[in-house]
């Protein structure tokens, strides 16, 4: 199994729709929960996250974990429970309290679950069975990330980021194929996550 995990395809892409993320290093950091997943598989893409910055200077929080020392300063659950990037004065708010300059929003826009194993006979494989010729075993995750600034009181950066693990392919006789995938979409969800903090922390600058 570890072989074909590693033999999968894995393939990222990351599209910028404008700035360029350039955080300064040692900045208090808010996390939002990622929108389109249920809250456990947040806390988890967190976990992993916190584990990435482990050896950088910079502070991570997680809105859930503050929730209730937010709550205590006088930020109500409903606007906690509610919260966007477009909240500008409630992001103040909570920036103060917990001394952090940016905060990242993800919303997951796609998840794609595909099969664990196919197998096609060389018709199937014909180029005009476009059935068969579809990515039937491909996991795919499409996440969009912002970064908001708290001092300029708006969004610095937005990027997608598309990961997708094709299936090791396997040519059998006679033409036909064997296509096996034993990740999934949450897989696939994790890799684009990891990829995009990867790059927002490659990306930090030293503190003047």
């Amino acid at each position: 199994m570890a072989v074909l995990l590693i033999t999968s395809c894995v393939n990222t892409k990351i599209t910028n729709y404008y700035g360029t993320p350039r955080l300064i290093e040692n900045s208090g950091i808010l996390i939002l929960p990622t929108k389109g997943i249920a809250g456990y598989w947040s806390q988890q893409l967190y976990e992993q996250t916190k584990a990435q910055f482990k050896d950088t200077e910079a502070r991570l929080f997680y809105l859930p974990e503050e929730e209730y020392n937010l709550i205590k300063a006088g930020i109500s659950k409903d606007m906690l429970d509610h919260l966007t990037l477009s909240d500008t004065i409630t992001l103040a708010e909570i920036s103060e309290h917990l001394g952090v300059r940016y905060i990242i929003g993800a919303q997951v826009n796609n998840l794609q679950q595909g099969a664990n194993y196919g197998v096609y006979t060389e018709n199937d494989l014909n180029q005009y069975n476009s059935p068969y010729n579809t990515d039937n075993e491909s996991n795919k995750a499409d996440v969009l990330f912002d970064i908001y600034h708290v001092n300029s009181r708006s969004i610095e950066a937005k990027f997608l980021v598309h990961t997708s693990i094709n299936p090791l392919i396997i040519q059998e006789d006679e033409g036909s194929e064997s296509r096996v995938n034993v990740t999934d979409q949450m897989t696939a969800l994790y890799d684009a996550y990891k990829k995009a903090f990867s790059m927002i922390k490659k990306g930090m600058v030293a503190a003047k």
